[in-house]
């Protein structure tokens, strides 16, 4: 990663100055801060807006312990982005876990105190609503502790 010149050191102890005051970061300040701004000072940022927003709770800093579990791989978008889609027709790159395989997957998620799981994949062309519910019921009966978090773009 290239170093910053001081002129943009200045720059970011700014950006970072304003934003432990409560004022707003552009898109193009918070890619300077990602590049550039050494973590400690990220995190301190971070945690002095957390006190604040916070005030009276500000020693409580919380985490979940998520499982993120692939479905499949199998999707028709083929996002540019994406390295890990295989087309519908690419049998020998595409795959499909089966329900008890994700289960298992919960399962050890819930042993290893584990609270989410992340139920992600490709935009398969055989699977409908159906698929979904039928995944999603069979994971909140055998672990109704279980937070499902997915369907996200």
């Amino acid at each position: 990663m290239p170093r910053p010149s001081e002129a943009t050191e200045r720059g970011l102890q700014s950006v970072l100055d304003r934003a432990a005051e409560g004022g707003r970061v552009t898109p193009e300040e918070a890619l300077d801060l990602y590049r550039f701004a050494p973590l400690h000072a990220l995190g301190s940022v971070a945690d002095t807006i957390r006190r604040r927003r916070y005030a009276g709770t500000e020693h409580i800093a919380t985490y979940i312990i998520e499982r993120n579990i692939n479905y499949t791989n199998v999707c028709v978008t083929a996002c540019r982005f994406c390295a890990f889609y295989a087309a519908p027709k690419d049998t020998a790159k595409g795959w499909t876990r089966d329900l008890d395989d994700i289960l298992r997957r919960c399962a050890e998620t819930v042993e290893l105190g584990g609270t989410q799981i992340m139920f992600q994949g490709g935009h398969h062309p055989d699977y409908g609503v159906e698929y979904y519910e039928e995944h999603f019921s069979a994971i909140k009966k055998a672990f109704p502790q279980l937070v499902i978090h997915s369907l996200g773009a």
